[in-house]
């Protein structure tokens, strides 16, 4: 008798969750749990065949039930820039995520982080996934995949209409910082190839590059083509300007300061690529590409 493997999709009605499970969805032999905090935003899902899991991370016994007895789980933390508290509640969700997956002794684990998680100040928001990789990493007997991208093209989408409009592409990096960057659903897509195969022991880091480093003053150029608006320029605005744009577009006052944290540690040099670019590592949707999906849909 064939046996069934159950894998536990955490924030599975997000971007880079649903992505997973749209990837796993239907294979033979394979039982998809995926979880989040409403019933509307895993309908979807589990009209596909998966089973909803509905509740919150705060919820230590429904967390644990939903890792229960599962093989492989993917797991990431809730990014709520809106609200005040921002690293406190990450730090939390993390404790609470490690501590549902050793009570059930999830043998495999795949973890979004990001770039630069490894170290342990001056990062910014990305110091929430830094306590994510460090109480994933206490586990024991367990096998955990650190997945760590670089910057999401989807960040740019709110900036659309205001370049549609005439507005410059806007940000705190150097014009010239060209940084890795790529689509959400490549993240997805390594994430759902690590949870079927699970052939790593231990702990093991997969950086995801994007296929190119990109500057704000490329996407300047690849948005002015797209948008046919030879005249859009990307423009670097002060840390405090940045900050105080963030911060009227709705992030918490303690979340757009986190914001330009990271930003100046990009700038520094501080936040990088660790492995270099390789085949491993460098992903294959291009901004191109993607720009043209998200203008025709």
């Amino acid at each position: 008798m064939s046996q069934t493997t159950t894998i536990t999709i955490l924030g599975a009605s997000g971007r880079t969750g649903a992505r997973v499970a749209a990837r796993l969805l239907g294979r033979p032999g394979l039982k998809l749990r995926v979880l989040g905090r409403s019933a509307a935003g895993l309908a979807a899902l589990a009209a596909a065949g998966a089973e909803p899991r509905i509740g919150r991370l705060q919820d230590a016994a429904y967390l644990r039930a939903a890792f229960e007895g599962a093989d492989a789980a993917y797991v990431m933390l809730p990014h709520e820039l809106d609200r005040p508290g921002f690293l406190q509640r990450q730090r939390e969700d993390a404790e609470a995520i490690a501590a549902a997956l050793r009570s059930a002794g999830v043998p495999h684990v795949v973890a979004l982080s990001s770039l630069g998680a490894e170290q342990t100040e001056g990062t910014g928001v990305i110091l929430g996934l830094h306590a994510l990789e460090r109480s994933l990493g206490a586990l024991h007997g367990q096998h955990v995949r650190l997945l760590r991208p670089g910057a999401f093209f989807e960040n740019l989408l709110e900036q659309l209409p205001g370049l549609s409009a005439g507005a410059p592409l806007v940000d705190a990096l150097r014009p010239d910082l060209a940084v890795p960057m790529l689509a959400t659903r490549d993240i997805g897509d390594a994430a759902a190839a690590a949870l079927l195969t699970r052939d790593w022991q231990g702990l093991s880091v997969q950086e995801l590059l994007g296929p190119c480093d990109l500057s704000g003053e490329q996407l300047a150029r690849q948005l002015a083509l797209q948008l046919g608006r030879p005249a859009l320029v990307y423009q670097q605005l002060p840390y405090e300007v940045m900050a105080a744009e963030l911060h009227e577009a709705g992030l918490a006052a303690d979340a757009a300061a986190l914001m330009m944290d990271m930003a100046r540690a990009l700038n520094e040099g501080r936040i990088r690529s660790l492995q270099g670019r390789n085949d491993g590592n460098s992903t294959p949707t291009g901004f191109a590409q993607f720009l043209r999906e998200q203008l025709a849909g």
